[in-house]
């Protein structure tokens, strides 16, 4: 316990990446030595218990092998790629080691030295010119506001109180804009002083981090920042997780600011003062998947669970749930690779059917990446008919019929 992090939670350390053993800090090389080699990591490791190349105990070793000064068993290149950076296996680590660190800093000596899956540096590459990974041009992120009950305000042109980061995903997947929709009609509902940056607002960078491209990132954050700088608001609302993530905590906020808040902890709020008020109890069975940036990263569980009850519908949960929940294999960079390998199944895979073991005929979600990549899980699957996925914003405005 004496040598547990006093730094944000997987937050990687600024470089230019490593591969030697000088290029590492002593506390990355200290995992090496400090691992059990009790296999737990593995265990929790959703690319390992699909059967892709990575394995966070190897990781270790190979460190271990660093450290000792003699070459050991080399790192597959593939390995570090397949990486989801869900920190299931930080979670359960007895000593406290830190896999993430060493597999960013992995990542980004390949990023330097070019040796990055095409899909992963297309979309890298968008996101350096259009500041999406769609490709999409920046008039065309505030479309999704079309067909609103009433028009969304823009917040570099009249001050709000909330300033809703969409971002991506909600903002441009035809997959996820309906649930984009849904939380607005409830936050109008609501009486909402609320607006969102439009065009001006890039990526969040969060993944971009995670894969090594610290630069990227940096741009990212600094265009952002400026955006909402010209933006009077008092605090932040976010639809993804991951960018939950990065504004609260790895955004360098110079002017000070108010709370960075995720959907859900906004809806149970309101739940929970009457400022929403179901108009009908859903008659469903769901189970909730807790996303990784949420759950593990930033320790919000109990929020979306709180919704899920005012809208009246029986959760049953699966057996990995909360801080042990399965990833559902998008974040890292993940959701923009390819696989150039052969595995047993996919993570979303696997977590759908553990959804649909519950006898569940809905998954409710909290993240955008997870609508898709559960989306397409049940489609390969074969459990379509027998299980959907909806957003918690989805659900609650049925409640709220708006």
């Amino acid at each position: 316990m004496f040598f547990t992090t006093l730094e944000t939670t997987g937050m990687p350390a600024p470089s230019e990446g490593a591969a030697r053993r000088e290029e590492f800090t002593w506390r990355q090389l200290f995992s090496g030595l400090a691992c059990a080699e009790c296999g737990r990591c593995d265990r929790e490791c959703p690319a390992f218990q699909c059967g892709y190349p990575l394995s966070p105990k190897e990781l270790m070793e190979h460190v271990k092998h660093l450290v000792r000064g003699d070459n050991g068993k080399p790192l597959d290149a593939a390995a570090v790629w397949s990486c989801t950076t869900c920190m299931a296996c930080m979670e359960r680590c007895m000593c406290f080691n830190e896999h993430l660190p060493l597999i960013i800093e992995m990542r980004r000596r390949l990023v330097a030295e070019g040796a990055v899956d095409a899909s992963l540096q297309e979309a890298l590459m968008k996101l350096n010119r259009y500041g999406n990974s769609f490709g999409s041009p920046a008039r065309a992120r505030p479309k999704w506001t079309q067909g609103l009950p009433a028009p969304v305000r823009d917040a570099r042109k009249e001050p709000v109180e909330c300033l809703w980061f969409v971002g991506d995903y909600a903002s441009f997947d035809p997959r996820v804009q309906p649930a984009t929709r849904a939380l607005a009609r409830l936050l109008q509902a609501g009486g909402a002083d609320f607006g969102i940056l439009s065009e001006a607002e890039v990526n969040s960078g969060n993944d971009a981090r995670r894969t090594g491209e610290e630069g990227l990132f940096e741009v990212l954050m600094e265009k952002n920042l400026a955006a909402m700088a010209k933006a009077q608001h008092r605090w932040v609302l976010t639809t993804d997780p991951h960018s939950l993530h990065a504004l609260k905590n790895e955004y360098k906020w110079t002017n000070g600011h108010g709370a960075v808040r995720h959907h859900s902890e906004l809806l149970a709020e309101w739940f929970s003062s009457g400022k929403l008020a179901p108009q009908r109890r859903l008659e469903e069975t769901v189970t909730y998947h807790d996303p990784c940036y949420l759950g593990r990263y930033n320790a919000i569980y109990e929020a979306p669970r709180r919704v899920l009850e005012a809208v009246g519908v029986k959760l049953v949960e699966m057996p990995r749930m909360r801080e042990k929940a399965f990833c559902c294999g998008a974040g890292g960079g993940r959701i923009w690779m390819e696989d150039a390998f052969k595995v047993r199944e996919r993570p979303a895979e696997s977590r759908v059917r553990e959804a649909a073991a519950t006898g569940a005929t809905t998954l409710v979600v909290a993240c955008p990446k997870d609508l898709v990549m559960f989306q397409d899980a049940i489609k390969t699957t074969g459990l379509e008919g027998k299980l959907q996925v909806k957003e918690l914003a989805e659900l609650a405005a049925e409640a709220c019929s708006v």
